[in-house]
């Protein structure tokens, strides 16, 4: 883990942007706090610095609440590269829902399992990674909407 810059929000809030090779994150822990915290991981549906509000509001919550919070960008959002294929799923998917179609399973597959099969081990790795940091402890979670 990489960390490219280290801010405080509100006092106490430690926001650390950082990167898993070429994988950016945010991770917010407790400013002051001596003991380490349950992870929860913040999703999101697009790039990081498009969402960022909503994320530090909710990490900002979690913080407030005893937690850290993190998130990852993911495949093909924000300033990763973008895929072909996808972005052509995405235009089709958004083609057949305006023309009140049914979405093609051959879709579905094509945006979103690609998605998954990129992003679980990406999860996976940052999540080992902010495990091991003395400030983070388990359990972890995900916030609930």
């Amino acid at each position: 883990m990489h960390v490219t810059s280290e801010q405080r929000l509100d006092g106490d809030v430690r926001e650390r942007r950082f990167t898993l090779g070429e994988v950016p994150g945010i991770l917010w822990t407790p400013g002051s706090a001596s003991t380490s915290a349950p992870l929860i991981l913040v999703g999101h549906p697009g790039g990081l610095g498009a969402m960022y509000p909503r994320l530090a509001g909710r990490a900002r919550h979690a913080v407030a609440n005893g937690f850290a919070a993190a998130t990852i960008e993911l495949p093909g959002s924000g300033e990763r590269p973008r895929s072909t294929d996808a972005d052509h799923a995405r235009a089709e998917l958004r083609r057949a829902v305006a023309a009140g179609e049914p979405v093609d399973d051959e879709i579905v597959e094509r945006l979103v399992l690609r998605l998954v099969d990129e992003a679980v081990p990406e999860w996976r790795s940052a999540l080992d990674t902010l495990l091991s940091l003395p400030e983070i402890d388990g359990p972890v979670g995900t916030p609930a909407e």
